[in-house]
């Protein structure tokens, strides 16, 4: 009777070291997530993840989530969220130049490298009945293999975007991007140029602040995801 008394202790102990065991490790994996979102932000919304709610931004964390539950250290978090995602998204400049420093030096002395002359405009204030209002961009390589842009497409159904290179134009894009089989390749040293236009009669046009983006995909290696962002203020 005593031996099945103290084995019934010795399971006790053992489900309670191991509750309060996953307790901690709950604890501490909340803590690890808080500080690895309070130096990301997300790319279009300009907001730390623990206040962004978007889409993109669900995304990002849930992958987060998955390799915290996986076992992955927070460094390497933040790298494999720059690889897959965009080194952009890291806001803690300590830890995105040490991320930078890793792709690049995988990447060798050969790659791609996507450069735009600016990453933001500001329209200032535009007119609801202007109609269509527009901005272009030049996106060159500076590296020293072929850029190849996979997709180009706009936050909104208000806005495309289209991508020149040489004599040819790509169609106009909007929020559902190019088809997958889509490509445009840019030489070293060639200069491209990005059309960004928002239609301002369009009903997902309000009167106020407009922030619209654009995201660029490539297969530059350190920065396979850039945005671009604009803004303007509409008037009646």
């Amino acid at each position: 009777m005593r031996t099945n008394h103290k084995i019934y202790l010795v399971i006790l102990s053992s489900i309670c070291l191991v509750f309060f065991s996953q307790i901690t490790f709950a604890q501490n994996t909340e803590g690890v997530k808080s500080e690895i979102y309070s130096k990301l932000k997300c790319c279009p919304c300009q907001v730390t993840f623990d206040k962004c709610t978007c889409a993109e931004a669900k995304e990002i964390k849930a992958y987060i989530e998955a390799l915290l539950e996986s076992g992955v250290g927070k460094e390497e978090i933040f790298y494999k969220v720059a690889k897959k995602f965009s080194l952009k998204a890291i806001m803690d400049e300590q830890t995105k130049q040490g991320v930078e420093k890793r792709l690049i030096k995988e990447a060798g002395g050969r790659r791609p490298q996507i450069v735009l002359n600016s990453t933001s405009y500001d329209f200032g204030q535009a007119n609801k009945r202007q109609g269509k209002i527009s901005k272009t961009f030049k996106l060159s390589n500076q590296g020293n293999e072929p850029l190849i842009i996979t997709n180009i497409k706009t936050s909104c159904p208000c806005a495309t975007v289209s991508l020149k290179v040489g004599k040819k134009k790509s169609p106009s894009f909007g929020t559902e991007g190019a088809p997958k089989d889509w490509r445009v390749e840019i030489r070293p040293g060639q200069v491209g140029e990005l059309e960004f236009a928002i239609d301002l009669t369009s009903p997902h046009v309000k009167i106020g602040k407009l922030i619209r983006d654009v995201n660029i995909n490539s297969n530059d290696p350190v920065y396979p995801n850039v945005t671009i962002n604009v803004e303007a203020v509409v008037m009646e």
